[in-house]
């Protein structure tokens, strides 16, 4: 998930974070309500779209030290004081490692067919190395072979994630993790061993979630594990996760799909970037920190084979490495299907936030009339989904590459010592009925080929480095009690409905086609911020505000 600041982020990078100039007021039509773009599409669903929920190891399991597990880069990261909020820690998160039944109990119950998880590399392979026998955890091994067939036995398809972000200790010990070129191949390796031990059973494999987070908050500022903070770190780590990437695509093409007959893809974030207004200047900043954000990874893998040409331009080879022909020919084609996470929309403006450097810099903007989330980065702006998709559509050929929301999602307010259940949540259903009805448009009006949705998230969770000061789930999660009991929220309740019914109605409860936009207001947070704030990155500095 994502959780950091505008504020954090601009010190970071020596941008700026104020209140709006005086002279920047020419996209006031894009800050506020519009009938016709902020209405959405109810109605059925084509038939045979996947509803699913998503969760992530480090985040429920807890468990940390059990049955021989290694230690992971967010145990140590977490563990240390100060990184996280209250000095949270994932040691034992929601406990799932422990409660697989009541889990797999509570999707059942609310009709779940599709199930969006990831596995623990150093609780399979304690070191990271899993090349052979005695590198593997038989425990943690024959933990995730109990959990599937629960879930087989429930009628719920697991989608299997492969790295969440809890890379191996020993692997940044030994050679600084995503830095080392060496991280390809023992990627390569866990990916053989768990296609080998979980193909018969799973036949939807994500290689890797948000890779652009891993590398830009966790090498390249580091305020997320493993806590490094090094422009050339952050380059090397997000050019190798392409190539791990892609060699874990190939392993599972040429050594296991024949047999297995399953897919395989990988997961990227990106929110929303538009012009703040019509200006070329303006168009062409959106579309670098697009480039930036999700063309880092999509341009090789679905269009070209290589990076983007704005970002070539930008980064000369001491910073970013170069693909080599053989790598670009690899690259291009490397998966089944378009995996993103997507949770809100910025505006840009052509250079930094004194108006200077323009055509490197840019600088983001949301506007007030924006409704916030519990979590200070996420503004609810349904109508940047729609446009999303519709881009991914057009430029990554989503008949090809079919569309697969592998997260999207709304953050409140908490503490983690809340024990009151907050079940009433209408303000989510809200939130989710306007994004979901986007999606719609996007598929009926536009022709994206969206064929899964996916909530983040089923449960409250550990929530990063903001720990358990932000609650994303449908299933409400008393992490005051050791035994962690579980309630549904309305959201949930709505979200079973939307499974059942494969259909979306207007928050009035019709579904006579058009419905108008979701409230402009939440109770999602304690505090709102009431003024559209800027931050300047260069294109050399720069960390993508959102994370999850």
């Amino acid at each position: 998930m994502k959780l950091l600041g505008s504020t954090i982020l601009a010190a970071a990078f020596g941008g700026e974070v104020r209140p709006r100039p005086d002279d920047l007021t020419g996209s006031e039509a894009k800050c506020q309500p519009d009938a016709e773009r902020d209405s959405f599409t109810a109605g059925k669903f084509p038939d045979n779209f996947k509803w699913s929920f998503a969760t992530a190891a480090y985040q429920i399991e807890g468990a940390w030290d059990a049955d021989g597990k290694g230690k992971n880069i967010w145990d140590t990261f977490s563990q240390t004081d100060g990184n996280v909020q209250n000095n949270d820690t994932g040691n034992d998160a929601c406990k799932s490692y422990y409660n697989m039944v009541r889990d797999v109990s509570n999707m059942k119950s609310l009709g779940v067919k599709d199930y969006r998880f990831s596995l623990s590399w150093a609780r399979l392979c304690p070191t990271g190395k899993c090349k052979d026998a005695s590198g593997q955890e038989k425990r943690g091994i024959d933990h995730y072979h109990k959990f599937l067939d629960l879930l087989i036995e429930a009628d719920i398809e697991p989608f299997v994630t492969l790295y969440h972000w809890d890379l191996p200790q020993n692997l940044e010990t030994t050679y600084k993790g995503w830095e080392g070129a060496q991280v390809v191949e023992d990627f390569g390796d866990y990916a053989r061993l768990v296609f080998s031990e979980y193909g018969s059973k799973v036949k939807n494999w994500i290689t890797l979630n948000e890779a652009e987070v891993v590398c830009d908050l966790g090498y390249g500022i580091g305020v997320f594990a493993p806590g490094k903070a090094n422009l050339k770190s952050q380059f090397d780590c997000r050019h190798h996760t392409v190539l791990a990437h892609t060699k874990a695509y190939h392993i599972y093409n040429d050594e296991f799909r024949a047999t297995q007959k399953g897919q395989i893809g990988i997961t990227m974030n990106t929110d929303w970037y538009e012009g703040f207004d019509e200006s070329k200047d303006n168009y062409d900043a959106a579309q670098r920190w697009m480039d930036l954000q999700l063309g880092f990874w999509a341009d090789p893998i679905y269009l070209t084979g290589d990076y983007p040409e704005s970002v070539l331009k930008n980064n000369n080879d001491t910073i970013l490495q170069r693909f080599t022909a053989e790598q670009i020919a690899q690259n291009k084609g490397a998966a089944d299907f378009f995996g993103l996470n997507h949770y809100t929309t910025r505006l840009v403006t052509d250079g930094n936030a004194a108006g200077e450097n323009k055509g490197v810099d840019w600088t983001q903007h949301t506007c007030p009339q924006w409704p916030q989330a519990g979590s200070e980065w996420l503004y609810s702006v349904p109508w940047g989904y729609k446009k999303l998709l519709t881009y991914i559509h057009n430029r990554y050929d989503s008949e090809q590459y079919p569309i697969y929301v592998t997260e999207n999602g709304v953050s409140s307010r908490g503490n983690g010592t809340d024990f009151e259940p907050e079940l009433d949540d209408q303000w989510r259903i809200d939130h989710y009925t306007g994004y979901i009805g986007q999606m719609k448009r996007a598929i009926d009006e536009d022709k994206a080929n969206v064929q899964v949705y996916t909530a983040w998230s089923l449960m409250d969770n550990f929530e990063w480095a903001s720990g358990y000061t932000e609650r994303f789930g449908m299933v409400w999660v008393n992490f005051t009690d050791p035994a962690r009991p579980t309630y549904f929220k309305d959201s949930a309740l709505f979200y079973s409905d939307l499974i059942t019914t494969n259909e979306l109605q207007c928050s009035d409860g019709t579904n006579d086609g058009t419905c108008k936009a979701a409230p402009t207001t939440t109770t999602a947070q304690t505090t709102t911020t009431s003024s559209a704030q800027f931050v300047s990155f260069s294109a050399l500095f720069f960390l993508i505000a959102q994370f999850f």
